[in-house]
């Protein structure tokens, strides 16, 4: 008779020890396996819930990153816009001068920390700067 021998081989009871012999009718192995089965169900599902809980957190996290990055570019793009204005009304006398819209960003340029492009956006708009104001006083002893 099989009464006594294991229903589960032991490499699939996820290292869990199971009785050797299950004593009783086939009604209590039946129960027996049940159990055993709903117990493996429960572990899933918990497991399953921390997943889903800590894959909600990554969800929130990367997209409130992504709110904090759309609205940085937007105003690094304002930033950009105001500066070209800037260029466009200091370079306005300069007759010889072709003065173009706006031109679209450059995608090539490598990665680095946006802080890194503003600032050097904002130290070639100084230098602009001082140069005109230097041309500036030239004209005005030479005139």
């Amino acid at each position: 008779m099989i009464g006594h021998a294991s229903l589960v081989p032991v490499q699939r009871t996820s290292g869990e020890l199971v009785a050797r012999t299950v004593p009783g009718s086939a009604v209590e192995r039946y129960k027996e396996i049940a159990r055993q089965v709903d117990q493996s169900l429960d572990r899933m599902r918990e497991h399953d819930r921390e997943r889903v809980r800590l894959m909600v957190g990554w969800l929130i996290a990367s997209q409130e990153r992504m709110a904090e990055v759309i609205g940085q570019e937007r105003v690094t793009r304002g930033l950009a816009r105001v500066h070209w204005e800037a260029v466009v009304e200091l370079l306005w006398e300069e007759r010889w001068m072709k003065i173009t819209p706006m031109p679209a960003p450059d995608e090539s340029v490598p990665p680095r920390p946006q802080r890194e492009y503003d600032e050097a956006m904002d130290r070639a708009y100084r230098a602009l700067e001082e140069a005109a104001q230097k041309r500036s006083l030239l004209r005005r002893k030479s005139a």
